[in-house]
């Protein structure tokens, strides 16, 4: 219930005030932890399932091999990256209030590496996405098509 209250709390400050670089900086750097946090527990809750529930885990492996998770990877990806670059851009401000003077620039070279290093990433991993897929399509299964839970229990 937290993180839809940090959602919702995100969202309405976030348009409220229109603001420079920093205030897009804070929205963002919001966004991306409170997406790590919804990522963390779909991780813990699937991997709690290996163990206590062996079919449940063996079915949402499968179903985290649709394209949609797939992009959810490359989200995640793109968070996780963005989420460090600018929590060392703010301990490194932290550490020296000296260069809050730089903090526009500093905002700016956060962007400008994440897209330098996302961009590639991103990309190969939205390909891998189209390579499973069309690997699939070959033995005439389809990539979309989400798996049955009662299934795996047969």
């Amino acid at each position: 219930m937290a993180s839809i209250a940090g959602l919702r709390t995100t969202l309405v400050e976030g348009v409220r005030y229109r603001g420079n670089i920093g205030h897009w900086s804070w929205v963002a750097h919001r966004l991306t932890g409170l997406g790590i946090l919804g990522f963390l527990t779909i991780h813990v809750w699937d991997t709690a399932n290996a163990t206590f529930a062996p079919e449940i885990y063996s079915w949402s492996i499968d179903v985290f091999k649709h394209p949609f998770f797939g992009v959810g990877e490359v989200a995640i990806l793109g968070a996780v990256l963005y989420h460090a670059l600018n929590g060392l851009r703010i301990t490194l401000l932290d550490f020296k209030p000296e260069w809050w003077q730089y903090q526009n620039s500093s905002a700016r070279w956060v962007w400008g590496v994440f897209i330098l290093v996302f961009a590639p990433m991103g990309i190969y991993l939205l390909i891998s996405i189209f390579t499973h897929c069309a690997d699939i399509a070959e033995v005439g299964a389809s990539c979309w098509e989400l798996p049955k839970l009662a299934n795996y229990y047969e």
